[in-house]
């Protein structure tokens, strides 16, 4: 059984173990990305990077066996420094917004897109701050994407009529400081990021603006939300990894890659943008012997996840969709509807 010191705390661990399986031993918290318990590790992100014996390289601790009186140091600068750098390069290359440019404006903070996709399927009571509405400029509309492709979402005509039984507006969103953004749509990226929205253009109150939207029209327009915000939100270990080490993703920057989606009828969405290629579908998709699955496609720095020879998602992942959903630390892949929300 080996015995081994982190940051000058002793642990024994089982043979095979790693120093990462040591570190939660003693409930050291070090970051992981692409690594799954029970799976290979990827060493692809490299943001578990460790210090081993007062070595110069550093190595990760995923893929590191634990060896008898080795000596691991996981929080001193430059590890620290090294984390930062790994989590910088991946979102050099990582296209999403971690909240949609409407929220990001709104002077209230109101959680919107949560608003309007409780709207779109019948649940309302949850309108925010509707006389904060009332006197607002709608910043929200003004940043909407929609409007490269048509009109804008109402978003406050949404809110209005979500509010409309009287019920308590919920708080404003709770806030997370750390951001990435994906700027600038262009018109050509709006059709492929509009694969389940209606398509429909703008829906005006049949009974004038004033008297609000019918129920049947307030679904309409709020099934119109392309749904910029990212469903992995609260659940996304690249951003709190980020915030956690202050990783800028502005400083590795590249040329942006195309907006794109892809939708598998089990309520599962990819975004190529946002996938770091950490392969944890891949592997996943390979032990539930999946016909198709998922692979690598490209090389160096273009290479993606993508399903072999063009396949659809839906054939790529016939039976481990909801498994990679779960396994996905970016929202790459994620559930297109939240229950637990709508």
């Amino acid at each position: 059984m080996p015995h081994l010191t982190i940051d000058d705390r002793p642990v024994d661990v089982a043979e095979g173990a790693t120093v990462l399986d040591a570190a939660r031993t003693l409930g050291i918290d070090i970051p992981t990305l692409c690594f799954l318990a029970g799976r290979e590790p990827q060493t692809s992100c490299m943001v578990c990077l460790v210090r081993v014996d007062g070595a110069e390289r550093l190595v990760p601790a995923c893929a590191t066996a634990a060896r008898d009186g080795m000596r691991v140091e996981s929080e001193t600068d430059d590890v620290r420094h090294a984390r930062r750098t790994a989590l910088e390069l991946l979102l050099g290359d990582h296209l999403g917004d971690c909240v949609a440019p409407c929220q990001a404006v709104c002077p209230v903070h109101m959680q919107i897109p949560r608003t309007i996709r409780r709207i779109a399927v019948g649940k309302t009571g949850e309108g925010g701050d509707v006389q904060a509405c009332a006197d607002c400029a709608a910043p929200c509309e003004k940043a909407c994407r929609r409007a490269v492709k048509d009109h804008a979402v109402a978003i406050r005509l949404l809110v209005r009529h979500a509010a409309a039984d009287g019920a308590r507006p919920p708080g404003p969103a709770p806030p997370r400081e750390y951001s990435v953004h994906v700027g600038r749509v262009e018109p050509d990226e709006i059709d492929r990021y509009m694969c389940d929205a209606n398509p429909e253009d703008r829906v005006e109150p049949a009974r004038g603006p004033d008297a609000g939207y019918t129920d049947a029209e307030a679904r309409r327009e709020a099934r119109r939300c392309l749904h910029c915000d990212c469903r992995a939100d609260r659940d996304c270990r690249l951003r709190d990894h980020a915030a956690a080490y202050g990783a800028d993703p502005r400083r590795h920057k590249g040329e942006r890659r195309p907006l794109d989606q892809l939708a598998h009828p089990e309520n599962v969405l990819y975004e190529p943008g946002k996938c770091i290629a950490c392969g944890l579908c891949v592997e996943i998709t390979k032990a539930r012997a999946e016909p198709l699955g998922l692979t690598f496609v490209g090389r160096g720095f273009d290479v993606r996840v993508a399903v072999p020879f063009d396949e659809s998602l839906a054939e790529g992942l016939r039976h481990a969709a909801a498994e990679c959903v779960v396994a996905c630390p970016t929202g790459a892949l994620a559930f297109k509807d939240d229950p637990k929300e709508v």
